[in-house]
């Protein structure tokens, strides 16, 4: 169901954190908005071949698979709602209110951070997250 990858294992632990920072830290929210969409798509794909995803295609269509397995395997269902955010992220930052804008820079920060310990933990236990816990 998900196998063990030290290449991921190794980007989700040790450079993503400083990739989010470096994003975080740009000019305006709708870049940052943009910026964080991006990350979480990459994320998402680098993703595919320890998840059984097809990892052909589009990277935002590659992405949102990826995210329905890992929503399958770990019940986490608000992963959905951050995957519209990262889907519409272009939209959203080219006409929205800058104060929703910024509500969902704060979104897809916390979606990002939440696919990291999701998926790294899934990785390096080479089963899903529902296993993991259970019980717990």
């Amino acid at each position: 169901m998900v196998a063990r990858d030290e290449a991921l294992t190794h980007f989700l632990r040790d450079e993503l954190p400083g990739r989010v920072s470096a994003v975080i830290n740009g000019s305006d929210s709708a870049s940052v908005l943009r910026g964080l969409a991006n990350l979480c798509v990459e994320v998402l794909v680098r993703g595919c071949g320890a998840f059984g995803v097809d990892c052909g295609g589009d990277p935002r269509v590659v992405a949102w698979r990826v995210l329905e397995r890992v929503v399958g395997l770990s019940n986490e269902f608000v992963l959905a709602r951050y995957g519209a955010i990262m889907l519409s992220a272009d939209l959203i930052a080219s006409m929205g209110d800058s104060l929703i804008v910024d509500m969902l820079v704060r979104d897809l920060v916390t979606c990002v951070e939440k696919v990291r310990v999701l998926m790294l933990r899934m990785v390096e236990e080479g089963r899903p997250w529902v296993e993991i816990y259970a019980g717990d």
